[in-house]
């Protein structure tokens, strides 16, 4: 037998979430077999979701009413007498705005990644979903004689977290199809629409080796990172196969790994002088299988001059003065010009995977169209605070927000602060399809993909984890189907990540069966 359960509006769990405005989510039925629609609300939309009936012997208790608070805070104390950790967690209803549970909601603390809801939120706000960054190839030239462009070319970056390769050789094509085959001048590279501190404000020295932790600049092209494969070769003391992938523009390598006995305890390590190329050294053992290893594009300019240089010889397209890095003229002639992905899209992908390079290149565009600068840190962090203060309402004293990705353990907030930004995300109608949808949602993708699978579907919300922190933040659909937005922050004992996370799932799994 089949139960149908009526749900006014975002359907936000279960996977309904494309055309559903979340500011009609009032109203939700004790009944499940008659369900009824007052004439104020007829003209909403609606979503039936349909849901199989789970046998008594199978049903999980429900949490009730009153139980609620005391649920959570067992919970909760359970794991501070171990850790002795600083936790705050936030509880509100979306139907009602009540406030179902709250814990040091005002405190301060580190929130790891969950710092990019409010860079996304903040984006969505002020750039529009619909937002698309795009690379210019631009020229100061005003003929073309005998195949060569009679002036400079300008490659002007953007910033854009999704560049690709592949997609600047499509860019540069355009001179091939217009028969260009020379520039008389310089080649100049445009990359002032950002800073050229690329790493955020103290970023651990360690990360900055990890391609999570790749720098953030005007010129971002394949996240500033090149992967390669090692493969140890058949006789002991012959190099070892250095391989690349077609989709990177790789400098010259020079390859000094060496095979190795099997039982040998080895290592690469890669280092860079983009002058003179990249150099690959160490060993492996024989007999193992191949090893993925990434390198962090640190010397960007270096890199951006190798590149260019390259796809233009590649092209036979001959520059007679230098590739150089310069400013665009103001009344320059467009040749061509490469456009991202929406901006939904991108939030998409920054949510759900946690992609620290999108959150920092948002972050820095937000600086640059907001303050009217070139895109830095600390316009980025004035700006996100700005327009959610003036367009959300978030109550920002004491807000820290310095990378925009949660990456460094100097950003501070409150639960408050993020349960503002989440209830203001839910029902903005301009936003809120594009904000709810890029959530990790819990047993299905991104970060949640392998958490919370007794209770699959029924949550949407970010993760967080550094050092010592540990978050979640989000919504969770109850046992009778209305929406709760939480937080939960955990600043801690080092080393006890599982144990955070564990009491994060079982919070969020209490809330899933709450009923009225």
């Amino acid at each position: 037998m089949k139960l149908v359960y009526l749900i006014v509006g975002i359907g936000l769990m279960m996977g309904c979430v494309n055309g559903v405005n979340a500011n009609n989510v009032h109203k939700h039925t004790k009944k499940p077999r008659t369900h009824q629609v007052s004439k104020k609300s007829s003209s909403k939309k609606i979503t039936v979701v349909k849901s199989r009936r789970v046998s008594p012997s199978n049903e999980l208790p429900a949490v009730r009413g009153s139980y609620l608070p005391n649920q959570l805070t067992y919970i909760i104390n359970a794991v501070q007498a171990d850790t002795h950790a600083n936790i705050g967690v936030y509880v509100k209803s979306m139907r009602n705005g009540e406030q179902l549970y709250s814990r040091n909601i005002y405190r301060t603390l580190t929130p790891a990644s969950t710092l990019k809801v409010l860079t996304a939120e903040a984006a969505l706000i002020y750039l529009k979903p619909e937002y698309r960054f795009s690379t210019q190839l631009l020229t100061d030239a005003s003929t073309i004689k005998n195949g060569v462009l009679q002036g400079n070319l300008y490659i002007v970056l953007a910033g854009d977290p999704s560049l690709t390769y592949n997609d600047l050789i499509d860019l540069i094509l355009n001179l091939r199809a217009q028969e260009i085959t020379g520039i008389s001048g310089n080649v100049y590279i445009d990359n002032t629409a950002y800073d050229q501190r690329f790493y955020g404000p103290d970023w651990v020295w360690k990360d900055k080796g990890y391609c999570y932790a790749a720098p953030i600049s005007a010129s971002i092209i394949n996240h500033n990172c090149l992967p390669f494969k090692v493969t140890p070769s058949r006789v002991t003391g012959q190099a070892a196969i250095v391989e690349t992938y077609p989709n990177f523009f790789y400098p010259l390598i020079r390859n000094y790994v060496v095979t190795k006995p099997n039982r040998s305890a080895c290592g690469v390590h890669l280092s860079s002088d983009l002058s003179s190329g990249l150099e690959i050294d160490g060993c492996m053992p024989k007999g193992k299988d191949a090893w993925g290893v990434s390198y962090v594009v640190t010397d960007v300019p270096g890199y951006n001059r190798a590149l260019f240089k390259g796809i233009l010889d590649n092209m036979g397209i001959t520059v007679n003065g230098n590739v150089t890095f310069g400013v665009a003229p103001k009344n320059p002639s467009m040749i061509a010009h490469h456009v991202s992905e929406p901006l939904s899209q991108l939030i998409m992908e920054m949510l759900k995977k946690s992609d620290n390079v999108i959150a920092g290149a948002l972050f820095k565009k937000l600086g640059q169209v907001y303050m009217g600068q070139p895109g830095s840190w600390e316009n980025g962090s004035i700006a996100v605070s700005q327009i959610l203060s003036k367009k959300a309402g978030v109550n920002t004293a004491g807000l820290k927000i310095l990378d925009g990705s949660g990456l460094s353990p100097s950003n501070l907030t409150t639960p408050a602060q993020l349960m503002q930004v989440l209830d203001f995300a839910f029902h903005h109608a301009s936003t809120n399809d594009a904000f709810i949808s890029a959530l990790p949602i819990a047993g299905v993708d991104g970060t949640l993909k392998h958490r919370m699978g007794n209770i699959a579907r029924k949550v949407r919300a970010k993760t967080g984890t550094i050092s010592g922190v540990v978050s979640l933040a989000g919504y969770v659909m109850t046992a009778d189907n209305e929406i709760f937005a939480f937080v939960i922050m955990v600043n801690g004992n080092k080393g006890m990540t599982w144990k955070f996370k564990e009491m994060e799932d079982k919070i969020a799994t209490t809330l899933a069966r709450y009923r009225r």
